[in-house]
């Protein structure tokens, strides 16, 4: 409703006002968050009523308010919105798109995580549907740093011989090592350089994390070298316990998982001892906690 206010003799002609009722709703914006803008400086009432506290809001205050949800349903908070409408006349049309093309990349991110969230729900509901039972083994997605290791590799001729093999480099590492004189750091690391799942002519090797130093150092102790396993952004894990003659079964849910998330492997499956030196005397099949990690990457057209 147009209004007129006297001022000693003077009329001054306003522009409509309204109560925060009936801006509430040409605004379509509840009484609550308009009391919440103007606490915190984003949208004050054009006029409040020193004797009723009643807020009165302006026409031309309607498009501030348009303003202020775009850029709310863009994904800007209001401390973001109360910054750009403080300076929005000083700002350049660069730094603008700056912003903006920073909130795409935040958005962009965050499609992409929800994408992957997805896809791991998909993934589990297809092995219930397979299993007809939830299974033993929880899979997470997480980074895997880059480690300087001292390693040994060889072809295991049969899968069945895989663990006598895992011991015998095992231990060639660490006597090489001692023959150098450095200290291994843990955990024992076995990798496995197959492209998919086989059970004969496996290429495995025995790795021991050791101070990166060595890696600058030219050292030798038989077949022992020294070199540095890659990071990895994304890496699918799985925590294993029990004797390593019988984990067959977790290495394939874990490869299975990968396949059903819409993943490859993009790098050796690495099995980290995390209960320590699993040969040594007195260490119980039944005590062991082994990680199988494998890094990962979409599937792409090629794959």
């Amino acid at each position: 409703m147009k209004r007129w206010i006297g001022t000693g003799s003077i009329l001054i002609w306003r522009l409509p006002m309204f109560k925060i009722g009936e801006f509430s709703r040409l605004g379509q914006v509840s009484t609550r968050m308009l009391r919440h803008y103007d606490k915190l400086g984003l949208l004050v009432p054009s006029h409040t009523d020193e004797w009723t506290n009643y807020r009165y809001y302006t026409l031309d205050q309607l498009s501030q308010l348009h303003r202020i949800i775009a850029l709310k349903e863009l994904g800007f908070s209001l401390q973001d919105i109360a910054d750009l409408l403080e300076k929005e006349e000083g700002l350049s049309v660069a730094e603008m798109r700056g912003m903006l093309l920073l909130k795409q990349r935040e958005v962009r991110q965050e499609i992409s995580e929800a994408n992957w969230r997805l896809q791991q729900i998909e993934a589990r509901l297809v092995r219930l549907a397979e299993e007809g039972r939830p299974s033993p083994y929880e899979i997470v997605v997480k980074s895997v740093p880059a480690t300087a290791v001292a390693s040994v590799r060889t072809i295991v001729p049969s899968i069945h011989e895989m663990n006598f093999y895992c011991e015998k480099l095992t231990q060639q590492v660490y006597a090489g090592l001692t023959k150098l004189g450095v200290r291994p750091l843990q955990p024992e690391i076995i990798l496995y350089h197959a492209e998919e799942y086989q059970e004969t002519d496996v290429e495995v090797e025995a790795a021991l994390p050791v101070h990166p130093k060595y890696l600058r150092q030219s050292m030798t102790a038989g077949e022992v070298c020294f070199r540095q396993l890659p990071e990895h952004q994304t890496a699918a894990s799985l925590i294993y316990e029990g004797d390593l003659q019988e984990m067959i079964p977790a290495v394939l849910t874990l490869l299975g998982w990968v396949a059903a998330s819409q993943h490859v492997p993009v790098g050796p499956l690495r099995e980290l001892h995390l209960s320590g030196n699993v040969h040594a005397a007195g260490m119980a099949a039944s005590d062991l906690v082994t990680e199988l990690q494998v890094p990962i990457g979409p599937v792409t057209k090629e794959d």
